[in-house]
């Protein structure tokens, strides 16, 4: 059972503060740093600094799009970070949504499950050194292989999946699974999904590291926090397409999670917030005193997750890097 941190920038803070904050969780035990991105600062530029200012602590992309990248580009890149934090660096894809990748990437948003498939292939073909002759569907290559040596031949990957076929698919060919808003006590359907992969490659839960991003408040302010993340959820399950919605009525909120997306496509942002349970909010994030937290990390532990990634949510690099100090004797 690991804790790490997923994002290292907060609010009014400058990359300089970013940068101490990641020596300081280094110093602290913290298991990894992962870093996202969606229509803002790319991920990778960002880790390469990480990997250069720390020796111990893994540094990976929570979730980059596999549509933002060619897979020679997103093998080279990842395998240079893996040389370069010397076997430290994991990778997290997505396949994002229709809007971000039509409306920002200008690619054509189609068989997501397959392209993903196709990646993944393509850069273990490349971390073995082999010759990335491909012809899929969306990937066709030959002749080339890398021009250096990958620091191993395997580099983990984790897939954030929600949907029953993605899950299926990440069960079956990834090293991990990257969930957001993993919600206690209702993930059966999750795990069956996920089961039914690993069944297909002869594997079971014990071989796939479930890595669950979990959004953090620490604080004595517990009506302030759950408002705070009310409007995350609302933002989610209203303005980012159909995944997460659909995904909400598959761990028992789908009433709740109609009455948000309403509220939210009706440009009532408001009460879209307002209307977020404390139940949901209970489930999928981690809330209180360091104590309290601790508590509540366990139960995500025992729900079957391997690795916690937190989601702090804090202003400025001070409180961010409070927040990981009193969490540090828990981890």
């Amino acid at each position: 059972m690991k804790v790490g941190i997923s994002n290292i920038r907060t609010e009014k803070g400058t990359w300089e503060d970013s940068k101490e904050i990641a020596i300081h969780a280094e110093k602290l035990g913290y298991s990894c740093i992962s870093i996202g991105e969606s229509w803002g600062e790319d991920a990778f530029s960002a880790l390469s600094q990480v990997a250069a200012l720390t020796s111990t602590i893994n540094v990976g992309t929570s979730i980059v799009p596999t549509y933002g990248r060619t897979p020679a580009n997103l093998s080279m890149t990842a395998l240079s970070l893996d040389n370069m934090s010397k076997g430290r660096f994991f990778l997290g894809l997505g396949s994002s949504g229709k809007i971000v990748i039509e409306d920002f990437h200008g690619q054509q948003y189609t068989k997501p499950l397959t392209r993903m498939k196709e990646y993944i292939q393509f850069i273990r073909l490349a971390s073995n050194s082999e010759r990335l002759n491909m012809d899929g569907e969306f990937i066709k290559t030959q002749r080339f292989k890398l021009r250096f040596t990958p620091y191993r031949n395997h580099i983990p990957i984790y897939i954030a999946s929600l949907t029953p076929k993605s899950l299926e698919m990440t069960g079956e060919i990834a090293d991990g699974w990257l969930p957001i808003f993993f919600a206690i006590d209702r993930m059966d359907e999750s795990f069956k999904a996920l089961n039914k992969g690993l069944e297909k490659s002869n594997r079971t839960l014990k071989d796939l590291t479930i890595s669950a991003q979990i959004a953090t408040y620490v604080t004595n302010d517990i009506d302030s926090a759950f408002n705070q993340e009310r409007h995350h959820l609302a933002f989610y399950i209203g303005g980012m397409g159909v995944f997460y919605h659909k995904y909400m009525h598959s761990i028992g909120f789908g009433k709740d999670a109609d009455k948000v997306r309403e509220a939210y496509i009706n440009k009532d942002r408001d009460l879209a917030a307002k209307l977020v349970t404390d139940e949901m909010v209970e489930a999928t994030s981690i809330i209180g005193s360091p104590q309290d937290c601790s508590a509540q990390m366990k139960k995500f532990f025992s729900n079957g997750v391997n690795e916690i990634r937190l989601v702090i949510n804090a202003e400025t690099a001070k409180d961010f890097k409070n927040t990981l100090t009193q969490l540090a004797p828990y981890i």
